[in-house]
């Protein structure tokens, strides 16, 4: 009878420990959903909606019915940060809104890895196969083909309906804008022999997704590549387990990989890079077990290897490095023979397609004689492929800091592995950071680290530890949030150079993260301070290894929020009122005071913009900007302006509109007196606008600005638009 009442008695406490780490991600969850803004003495959270909520809800009664809440207990100290945002004035206003997703997300994790359950390999790539071609529909339906898309596109029609690669014919007719609606320029430097027009792209890819191409067109180039970078998910987690043994580990490992950037946001999109990682997956594994192939065997395997340079002539080392790995790992010489007949056959392959295209041998002369490299450029390319707001890989997917650690902790075990896979990383590195486009133009981020993706799998495998510590499971939500969220959206990470990254401008709360991290495309003046602040809390959390405990886990979240609180000190950007209507027109919660409103108006002032508050029409010929980059859903608004009554007003001015874009048009409203220091104008955004709106004051004469409101309308517009 006592027995069982001690059992009670100890089952007890531990089941209300699990209720509050659950209750704890709810809120995170719900406080995810509904988002943030930043108002005049505290915050606005916004209501989210009941399906969010529900879907949340549902997620974790699934997994407390799977039996996943060991690590549920210290999970409840997530919350902290939150409850900041209730007790305190305004701190931390960054880590509000969505980007609690990423905590949310690691308390997920530390569930799931609470149990050691292993999905078999058919149920992952099914998965991951199913994220992926949604994730491929979205593209082609949001952005569509862009930067080297559509010309990989127009070669592979060239062969289909001209069986040649001449380009001149299809450009003049205009042939890619079945998949591409807007005028198209050719890629290329060199003409060919007689002034044809070559793209400077190489061949390979256009004829990898031929097949696919002559049945679906785009669509099915498309998911023809989202079927690839699935194949390359479940070819990680193979190598992981052929390298570690370990099916719990290359089964986690796998899914990190699979759902974070930039795998996922790469799935479906027309790129050489995913071929590339699979080659090498496959090329590692196989190389590993060099002594154990047979002939037939490895000439399979080196003519996959000599497929890399029609890639890209940047992977013809590849070859080599792998190559040099199974001899070391003890190829014997026949299978060595039969591993370089391709390779050597590809080389004059190679150099015979481009002496009949342009008269010389050498791929790389297509690129011109233009000096593209250069070791200056490391200072600037270097941080950028890791810390880059807009492209570094740090930022979108932090886990792979733990990579780097993991590659120095496998030099304990393996030499030669550690040689060949740093070897690997290091190639990539150097050839990407000395290039001008070390971002990689039009695309997601980290599009040059792609091709060793497997290799930094296989150093998360060796980093991680064996229990998930807090700081571990916060790098992997981090990663989590970011790779689901820019799969929903692509066209936040899809993007050229914008000198602040759109995705952290839309999912941002109410302090802007584009503020607290650094950028290298534009050179902003504070990249290295924030560089210098964010690779001390990576490291700290890289390092990590022990098992997360209560006092663990508050040191990991003390460590985030100082790190927010330092980026947030040193930072001199401004986000020209964005901020601030994340949450307009919704019904929301003013906090601290705890005021609840139907309709959320946004306000800001001088602080956030980039002038004032003295307001002078002859300094601003195009406009002084009150709303920069806004959001906003379609509907009318009305502009609030108050001004300082210590100064005179001259007359009134105008409101300015003007939709991001090279389309973009410039509506003008009149602005009207509302009391004795206070003006308001009202505008209209239109379907289709709600991508990045500039609002600004232009004409009328000098006064000193003291504040800017916005609100929702129900009214129409005074008058209708006047295009300028």
């Amino acid at each position: 009878m006592f027995g069982r009442a001690d059992r009670i008695r100890h089952v007890m406490p531990e089941t209300r420990a699990d209720l509050s780490g659950f209750a704890a991600l709810l809120t995170l969850g719900l406080l995810a959903a509904g988002g943030a803004a930043s108002a005049p003495g505290g915050l606005l959270l916004g209501v989210p909606s009941l399906t969010a909520a529900a879907a949340i809800a549902a997620l974790l009664s699934w997994l407390w019915w799977r039996g996943h809440r060991a690590g549920a207990p210290w999970t409840a100290l997530l919350l902290v940060p939150s409850g900041l945002l209730f007790a305190a004035r305004y701190w931390p206003p960054a880590l509000s809104g969505p980007p609690l997703w990423a905590l949310f997300m690691a308390g997920v994790v530390s569930l799931l890895a609470s149990r050691r359950a292993v999905p078999s390999p058919r149920v992952f790539f099914v998965v991951v196969l199913a994220v992926y071609l949604a994730a491929a529909a979205r593209v082609q339906s949001v952005v569509g083909p862009e930067g080297d898309e559509p010309h990989y596109l127009m070669v592979a029609d060239s062969l289909w309906r001209d069986h040649d690669v001449d380009l001149t014919r299809d450009f003049a007719e205009g042939r890619y804008r079945a998949f591409h609606p807007e005028a198209l320029e050719p890629h290329f430097r060199i003409r060919g022999r007689e002034g044809e027009i070559y793209s400077i792209h190489a061949v390979g890819l256009s004829l990898l997704v031929l097949p696919a191409y002559v049945l679906g067109g785009y669509a099915g180039a498309s998911f023809f590549m989202a079927l690839l970078a699935a194949l390359l998910a479940l070819q990680i987690r193979r190598t992981v387990l052929a390298y570690s043994g370990r099916a719990a580990l290359a089964s986690g490992v796998g899914w990190i990989v699979a759902l974070s950037p930039p795998l996922l946001h790469y799935a479906g999109l027309l790129f050489t890079e995913v071929p590339a990682a699979l080659i090498v997956a496959v090329g590692l594994r196989k190389a590993r077990d060099a002594a154990a192939l047979t002939p037939g065997q490895a000439l399979l395997w080196g003519a996959s290897l000599a497929f890399l340079p029609w890639l890209n002539v940047r992977y013809a080392l590849f070859p080599v490095l792998l190559l040099g790995y199974a001899l070391a790992k003890g190829l014997r010489s026949r299978q060595s023979l039969a591993a370089v007949a391709p390779l050597l056959a590809s080389a004059a392959a190679i150099g015979l397609y481009h002496f009949v295209l342009y008269g010389f041998f050498d791929p790389r002369r297509v690129y011109g004689r233009t000096r593209e490299f250069a070791l200056g450029t490391l200072l600037e390319g270097l941080p950028g492929l890791f810390l880059d707001q807009e492209f570094g890989i740090f930022i979108y997917s932090p886990a792979f800091a733990i990579a780097l650690l993991g590659l120095g902790r496998l030099w304990k075990v393996s030499r030669r592995d550690a040689v060949l896979l740093g070897g690997l990383v290091l190639v990539v590195v150097l050839t990407a950071g000395a290039w001008d486009m070390w971002r990689g133009g039009f695309n997601p981020p980290a599009r040059f680290l792609v091709p060793v993706l497997p290799v930094l799998a296989l150093g998360l495998a060796f980093g991680l530890s064996a229990r998930l510590p807090a700081p571990t499971a916060l790098l992997i939500g981090w990663g989590l949030w970011t790779g689901l969220a820019g799969a929903v959206n692509p066209a936040l990470v899809h993007r050229d150079r914008d000198g602040t990254a759109p995705f952290f401008r839309a999912q941002a709360g109410a302090e802007e993260w584009t503020r607290l991290l650094p950028g290298f495309v534009l050179a902003d003046p504070d990249r290295f301070r924030l560089a210098a602040v964010w690779v001390v809390v990576l490291g700290l959390a890289a390092t990590a290894k022990r098992t997360p405990t209560p006092g663990r886990v508050a040191l990991a979240v003390s460590v985030l929020l100082a790190g927010i609180a330092t980026a947030s000190t040193l930072s001199k950007a401004r986000t020209e009122g964005r901020d601030a209507v994340r949450v307009l027109g919704r019904e929301a919660l003013q906090v601290p005071a705890f005021v609840r409103t139907g309709s959320a108006s946004g306000r800001w002032g001088p602080p956030v913009l980039g002038w004032g508050p003295l307001y002078e029409p002859h300094r601003f010929p195009d406009g002084a900007t009150v709303g920069a980059r806004l959001r906003l859903p379609p509907g009318s608004y009305d502009l609030h302006v108050d001004r300082d009554p210590r100064i005179p007003a001259g007359d009134l001015p105008e409101l300015s509109l003007r939709v991001e874009g090279p389309q973009g048009q410039t509506r003008l409203s009149a602005f009207e007196p509302e009391g004795p220091n206070r003006w308001a104008a009202r505008f209209h955004v239109d379907p289709g606008e709600d991508g990045g709106l500039r609002l600004a004051i232009r004409g009328g004469g000098a006064f000193a600005l003291a504040g800017i409101e916005l609100r929702t309308s129900t009214k129409s517009p005074a008058s209708g638009p006047n295009p300028r």
